[in-house]
């Protein structure tokens, strides 16, 4: 096989180019340069452009649609095989595709292998002028297709070390005109939102998410207060009293006879641990000591298997606060 050509697209090359291209077309790209056989559709007018990109000889067959904000540097893309996609966000810099660009690149690999001038053609109704040049690992002479003005690459007929030249880039289509503006319009739907803390917490206690925040994430506060740490089963939240034990950062602490466990003088950060019978849970806690006295619960969605589901919760307000 001969040696691929590198991919060097930087706006650098690109402005050695006699004449900027128009910021509005349309162009058609068939391209087994730099992998399995690709066709390519971009599209552009101005700040806006899409792309499909269609693998038809991978099995089975890829088609990936994306749609470029050039101002804003952003791209939204889908998988265009399926019935209801939905959209991927994503973000860039420098060259986001544009083929102007990439043709320059691969340009400027070929001008290392001194390509000598071979007339001119007509390659898909553009008049080029052809070029050949003779690549590492082969011993034909490999040809290049290049319309002059904007230096966009029609076609190159690469030499092969075994069997006959092949086409290995070809510019089917290239027309200067905006494309519609359905175009640039997103056929895909961003997933719908996942359900926040509060939705979480409100499934899990039955009550106000508002009411509650996860013990286990987030920032702690500075100062200090006293903890009062309860074990509650979920969704009734009524306090289990006994048939634990309570361990702060390696050590246990006392449990009440009501099941209530005092802590003082907590750091930053702890490490809380109620164990069980048939297993326990563990867990970072994160001090939150916005006022003298806080609670602290353990809420317990199986109690006989308490490591198959437990939270911890910070009561911020309602009849558990304070308690």
């Amino acid at each position: 096989m001969p040696k691929r050509l590198s991919y060097l697209a930087t706006a650098a090359i690109a402005c050695a180019q006699n004449t900027a291209p128009p910021l509005a077309y349309t162009l058609v790209q068939q391209n087994s340069l730099f992998g399995p056989d690709t066709t390519t559709r971009i599209y552009r007018d101005g700040s806006k452009a899409a792309m499909d990109i269609v693998h038809p000889l991978v099995q089975p067959s890829t088609h990936t649609r994306s749609i470029v904000d050039l101002q804003a540097q952003t791209s939204i893309g889908w998988d265009a095989t399926q019935p209801a996609p939905e959209c991927g966000h994503s973000t860039f810099k420098g060259n986001w595709g544009d083929p102007f660009v990439t043709a320059a690149g691969i340009m400027d690999d070929i001008n290392k292998q001194h390509p000598t001038p071979a007339g001119t053609e007509t390659v898909n109704g553009v008049s080029t002028k052809v070029s050949e040049f003779v690549m590492e690992g082969t011993s034909g002479k490999s040809k290049v297709w290049v319309d002059p003005k904007y230096g966009m690459i029609m076609r190159i007929l690469m030499a092969q070390p075994n069997g006959p030249p092949k086409v290995v880039f070809e510019t089917t289509q290239m027309t200067f005109a905006a494309p519609p503006p359905a175009t640039f319009v997103p056929a895909c739907k961003d997933a719908a939102p996942g359900p926040t803390d509060e939705d979480k917490i409100a499934a899990i206690t039955g009550g106000p998410g508002s009411d509650y925040a996860f013990a286990n994430k987030g920032d702690p506060t500075g100062g200090g207060c006293m903890v009062l740490f309860h074990v509650v089963r979920a969704g009734s939240m009524t306090p289990v009293t006994s048939g634990f034990q309570v361990f702060v950062d390696g050590k246990q602490i006392t449990v009440l006879p009501n099941g209530l466990t005092r802590l003082l003088n907590m750091p930053k950060q702890f490490i809380m641990d109620v164990r069980v019978p048939s297993g326990g849970a563990t867990a970072p806690i994160f001090r939150q000591c916005n006022k003298p006295q806080t609670t602290l619960l353990l809420v317990a969605k199986n109690w006989d298997k308490l490591g198959e589901g437990a939270d911890w919760l910070w009561v911020k307000s309602g009849k558990l606060a304070g308690q």
